[in-house]
């Protein structure tokens, strides 16, 4: 993880590592779909600066769908890994604090809890998916919890990174990415106050 954590210091910019991810030609897609799983693994850099990029180099729609996909894949084996390795190994890269919250990822509220922890960035996207994967929540409900949860963000930071190409429309480009800002925020406050 600190090896990767290296790497991705020497970009100053989501455009400077676009640019970099670019350089690998028609493997550009490959590579994006390697790092985002790295990312998603052991997050050694907010999902930012990779989606961001991926917007600038393939535009709002592709960018969103392999952002999406990278993402999701990488929770995926994540979930799988605490699954099938267990508690006991998990537990070495985990604080104990945070495999004390797995009781919350119960079978019934486990998706709910996911998809609303997936909003918010700051929560290392690793930490969610082992700890669910160490839960008892089945895979199909963690799966599209999983990817409707990210989805807010991962649209949020393509049109940005697309914006970053396309000065032009960065105001419309940034006027859009609030509202869908606002959209999920409401949405989490109504979930909230109405309790379901």
């Amino acid at each position: 993880m600190l090896n990767f954590s290296h790497f991705f210091n020497r970009f100053s910019s989501p455009a400077e590592l676009a640019r970099y991810l670019r350089s690998f030609g028609v493997l550009t897609t490959v590579i994006s779909l390697f790092l985002l799983v790295i990312q998603t693994l052991f997050t050694p850099v907010p999902l930012f600066i990779l989606v961001v990029a991926n917007g600038f180099i393939f535009g709002v729609i592709r960018g969103i769908f392999l952002s999406l996909a990278g993402s999701v894949l990488g929770a995926t084996i994540a979930f799988l890994l605490a699954r099938l390795l267990g508690r006991n190994f998990i537990s070495r890269y985990l604080k104990p604090e945070h495999l004390d919250k797995v009781h919350s990822f119960s079978h019934k509220e486990g998706p709910k809890v996911v998809f609303f922890a997936r909003l918010i960035p700051v929560l290392p996207s690793s930490i969610v998916s082992y700890l669910a994967g160490l839960s008892n929540m089945r895979f199909i409900p963690y799966f599209v919890a999983t990817t409707l949860g990210k989805l807010p963000e991962i649209v949020i930071y393509s049109v940005l990174g697309h914006g970053l190409g396309h000065l032009n429309d960065l105001k419309s480009q940034i006027l859009l990415a609030g509202i869908i800002t606002l959209i999920a925020y409401f949405f989490y406050r109504w979930h909230k106050k109405n309790g379901d």
